[in-house]
């Protein structure tokens, strides 16, 4: 296990977070360590038990950090009893005061549902976004009744449909009225959740869907079957700088370096690798695990870009997008690629939202800013649409 995990506020736009704990305190895993100012109902529990090691804020007041340093002397978690009600109320009010409720993501706009929210459809990704990323089957095939459990769970959620989006033809759980199994094979783009929620229940103003992981459904089984906060996840450690590719089970928001250690033997002369959360496309280089990830990547680093002096970095600009079949292929079938581009480097809301922008979040468009020769970071304009579409609500 890491000896050190953290919360990142890159995974929670906007949240502003009311702490319970300071700097130096000691929490034990599943025990609340702070709130969203904004909506106090939703808590965020700590990952491992240790002490608090650091809190920092970003703009306004927001989370960009806090990490928990790992004691082998803090108490052991206690478990909750496990409870068989699963009427909506209470179903919402266990995964809320667990920790667990974090683990949905609303589009539009990609935050945390509200807590009085109600879905019109539920998306499990359990499609394998990268060959090197965890299979769904094997993972699930180790927790099947936790996995069945939890989609039991979600359907008390919303009156709609429950998607499971897979990439094999055997299903990973029995098919009802409601819960709904649907295979997706291809391009890198029919692995992501905007993909799945474009082509079964494009989002509506008025009308979010929600997605979420296939491990988090497994740790909520587990979390109704036996009342304990699982934290430990399924990663994949790979890419061109892992000396011991292989997959490994660790806990939310662990350490990169921490659970990368075996990986540190180079090759002579070889270029120190960079540790990305997810894989090389989607993902971004951080020192802990993210949230929804469960590929941990050990990239080549780049070469320092050159430049000449203050006046050249003063004076860079945005370089020209060149319309490629890479481009026009990354993103759903209903979306076109290069004007939504277009209204995102501009930041034209109206036009941004009729090409279909309210089912995208970062992670959608991480392959366009690898992709286009503009340069462009089309995850961070994506945001600042979205941010904007949400003031102006819609």
């Amino acid at each position: 296990m890491p000896n050190s995990a953290a919360f990142i506020g890159a995974d929670y736009p906007r949240l502003r977070p009311v702490f319970k704990l300071s700097e130096g305190d000691t929490v034990t895993a599943g025990q609340t360590v702070f709130r969203d100012r904004t909506r106090p109902r939703i808590a965020f529990v700590a990952p491992i038990s240790g002490t608090i090691s650091q809190i920092a804020y970003g703009p306004h007041h927001t989370l960009s950090l806090c990490s928990i340093t790992r004691d082998a002397n803090a108490p052991e978690p206690g478990a909750r009893p496990p409870t068989d009600d699963l009427s909506e109320s209470n179903v919402r009010e266990t995964l809320l005061t667990s920790g667990m409720w974090p683990a949905l993501r609303s589009r539009p706009f990609g935050r945390v549902p509200d807590p009085d929210a109600r879905a019109a459809a539920i998306f499990v990704t359990a499609t394998q976004l990268s060959p090197l990323a965890p299979d769904p089957h094997l993972v699930i095939a180790q927790q099947a009744q936790a996995f069945a459990h939890g989609m039991s769970v979600l359907t008390h959620l919303t009156a709609g449909p429950v998607h499971v989006c897979q990439s094999r033809q055997e299903a990973l759980c029995a098919q009802t009225d409601q819960i709904k199994v649907t295979v997706f094979k291809g391009a890198m783009a029919s692995g992501l959740a905007g993909t799945h929620v474009d082509r079964l229940h494009a989002v509506q103003s008025g009308h979010p869907v929600w997605t979420i992981g296939y491990q988090d459904v497994a740790a909520i089984g587990h979390l109704f079957m036996t009342g304990e906060y699982a934290t430990h996840r399924v990663v994949s450690i790979t890419g061109p700088g892992a000396q011991q590719p292989k997959l490994m089970r660790t806990c939310l928001g662990a350490r990169l370096q921490d659970i990368c250690a075996d990986q540190n033997v180079e090759p002579q002369n070889a270029p120190p690798a960079q540790l990305m959360s997810g894989d090389e496309i989607t993902g971004r280089a951080s020192a802990y695990l993210g949230r929804f990830d469960q590929q941990v990547t050990l990239a080549l680093k780049p070469e320092p870009l050159q430049r000449s002096g203050w006046r050249s970095r003063l004076f860079t600009r945005q370089g020209p997008m060149t319309p490629t079949m890479a481009i026009e292929q990354a993103l759903a079938p209903n979306i076109l690629p290069v004007p939504l581009l277009r209204a995102l480097s501009v930041g034209d809301t109206d036009a941004a939202r009729r090409l279909g922008v309210l089912a995208l979040i970062e992670e959608d468009v991480a392959v366009l800013t690898r992709r286009c020769t503009s340069g462009a970071d089309y995850g961070l304009l994506l945001r600042q649409v979205l941010d904007d579409l949400m003031d102006e609500g819609l």
